[in-house]
């Protein structure tokens, strides 16, 4: 059998020992917050889920672009192991989108989701909405002009002012 003393002292230092560890506890919290703020706030889409065709038509309207979604297109592509100077190039164009990256998706195949886009501002040209998806999180979103091919970054579309 045991016997435990509780006296006042006890419950003092016992209730001191506990308020240090909450603060301590507090304290790092709070270092951790201020200095992963910006790149919180920078990357609201990294790590998105977008498991539905209307939240990824939704993720498109965000950025100003209007994307049908009666064309929808899903195909599994791979990731480079190894970037050339063009990927490279078209993985700085993704990074311009809400900072993704393709970098640690080296070699991992992924969903490429395309949309047309309605009165898209580019000069009588056409483009798409692509955005890549690894088990339905957002890895890279990019427009896709046609005829030419050319990817640029999906940032917020500038609306036409003139009347």
């Amino acid at each position: 059998m045991f016997v435990i003393t509780i006296n006042k002292k006890r419950i003092t230092q016992a209730v001191a020992i506990a308020a240090c560890v909450i603060a301590v506890g507090a304290i790092a919290l709070g270092v951790k917050n201020f200095f992963t703020k910006d790149e919180a706030t920078f990357s609201t889409s990294k790590g998105m889920k977008l498991s539905t065709t209307q939240q990824m038509v939704d993720y498109i309207a965000e950025k100003g672009h209007n994307a049908d979604i009666q064309t929808a297109q899903v195909a599994e592509v791979v990731i480079p192991k190894k970037f050339d100077d063009t990927f490279e190039s078209f993985n700085e164009k993704i990074k311009q989108t809400d900072g993704l990256s393709l970098e640690k998706y080296k070699g991992d195949k992924v969903s490429k989701w395309t949309f047309e886009l309605i009165d898209y501002n580019g000069e009588d040209k056409k483009a798409s909405a692509v955005l890549l998806l690894k088990k339905e999180k957002l890895i890279g979103a990019y427009i896709l002009e046609s005829p030419d091919g050319i990817a640029k970054p999906m940032v917020q579309q500038q609306k036409d002012t003139k009347q």
